[in-house]
């Protein structure tokens, strides 16, 4: 995880405003890739996260990744506000800026990926938990009381399960 130091010196802290880019067109595109390049290592983090199944690396990153893609954002948002006093930057620089959005759109895709692989394991986890706990609560033998006060044996009803997401 060599990106981990990286990425924390280039993304604000949580609950800081974003960064407002130079009016320097060349410095301003620079500032851009320094904010892709935090988000991108938070992703590559992330990812690698993920894959291993390393659910506290994963959690630990998510303040800084949201405090990352907040600064990304606005990030473009200002470059893009400002198109036609960028297209003054040198040509080079405006390559590798285009170069980089293209890998980083590339492994923002990947993250996504295993985000959603995550997700689908993380419902199956859930489906399992609940059938086998919709078994255990039908094999048990309950019962209850009728209108008359004699004892009626509920084995045969089914059993309703639900789930709550507040937490």
């Amino acid at each position: 995880m060599s990106n981990t130091q990286t990425t924390e010196q280039t993304a604000p802290a949580p609950g800081q405003k974003a960064h407002v880019l130079s009016q320097n067109p060349g410095k301003a595109m620079r500032e851009v890739m320094d904010a892709i390049d935090a988000l991108q290592g938070i992703y590559v983090d992330e990812t690698e996260a993920l894959t291993n199944a390393d659910t506290e690396t994963f959690l630990s990153l998510q303040d800084r990744k949201l405090t990352a893609a907040h600064n990304y954002q606005s990030s473009i948002q200002q470059m893009l506000e400002r198109k036609d006093e960028m297209r003054e930057a040198d040509p080079a620089l405006i390559n590798t800026l285009q170069g980089m959005q293209k890998d980083f759109s590339e492994l923002a895709k990947k993250n996504a990926e295993a985000l959603q692989r995550m997700n689908r394991c993380m419902e199956r986890l859930g489906n399992t938990i609940r059938r086998a706990a919709k078994e255990a609560a039908q094999k048990q033998r309950t019962f209850s009381y009728d209108s008359t006060g004699a004892i009626n044996k509920t084995e045969g009803k089914g059993v309703s399960t639900g789930i709550s997401e507040t937490a």
